[in-house]
């Protein structure tokens, strides 16, 4: 049993000539199937959570352990999981970008860790996680796009990858293309979004923000 929750971002109004291409919030369009381990599996949390980082063609590009179950193995199944989810990713002015998405999987404890049972026959779980449960920090913080302004005209079809430099504080420090679309005027609409845009660090719980390089994915319809 897992529960999804979505990030989204602000919805900005978008010109009349973009009428075509409305504001839409990143969802979830296919849930991969997940069953836990039944064997050999001690978790001592209620949950495992990620990080998904979501591409512009809904794919999941990389999922990032924010809280472990407790159990390697768990985490192991529940990551393979979340990187067969597929998304129907967030739209503005007719580009769709990526996006990071927060995503749990829940933890039954009665089937999994076989809890002792109380004076009353019931399973005794418990209460709360230890603080042990937290997962280490990653190497490389993910971004989340808070928001970009609809280009001006639409764009010719195509991908532009950017590498977005960002400070501590998420602001951008630099910009430069990693993979262009195949058209100039395209790619430098993309740049001049990927500078302007506004960002948030997502952190693992206990780490501390730090400058990264986040990887924004632009694909114009």
């Amino acid at each position: 049993m897992f529960a999804i929750v979505l990030s989204t971002l602000l919805a900005q109004a978008a010109p009349a000539y973009l009428a075509s291409c409305p504001a839409q919030a990143g969802r979830v369009t296919f849930q991969a199937p997940f069953i836990a381990p039944d064997s050999g599996v001690h978790p001592t949390n209620r949950r495992a959570r990620f990080f998904l980082d979501v591409g512009s063609d809904g794919n999941v590009r990389r999922a990032v352990l924010v809280e472990t179950s407790g159990d390697a193995t768990f985490d192991g199944e529940a990551a393979e999981a979340a990187k067969n989810f597929r998304f129907a990713p967030p739209t503005q002015g007719c580009i769709s970008t990526s996006s990071v998405v927060p995503e749990d999987f829940d933890v039954s404890l009665i089937t999994l860790v076989r809890p002792p049972v109380g004076p009353t026959g019931v399973p005794q779980i418990p209460a709360n996680a230890p603080a042990s449960a937290v997962a280490v920090c990653s190497s490389t913080p993910l971004a989340q796009l808070k928001g970009i302004d609809a280009a001006d005209t639409r764009q010719a079809p195509g991908t532009v990858d950017i590498d977005v430099g960002l400070s501590a504080a998420a602001k951008v420090t630099s910009a430069k293309i990693a993979k262009p679309s195949g058209n100039p005027r395209t790619d430098a609409t993309a740049l001049a979004l990927a500078h302007d845009a506004e960002f948030e660090l997502m952190l693992e719980p206990g780490c501390s923000a730090r400058p990264t390089v986040y990887r924004l994915e632009l694909t114009f319809h």
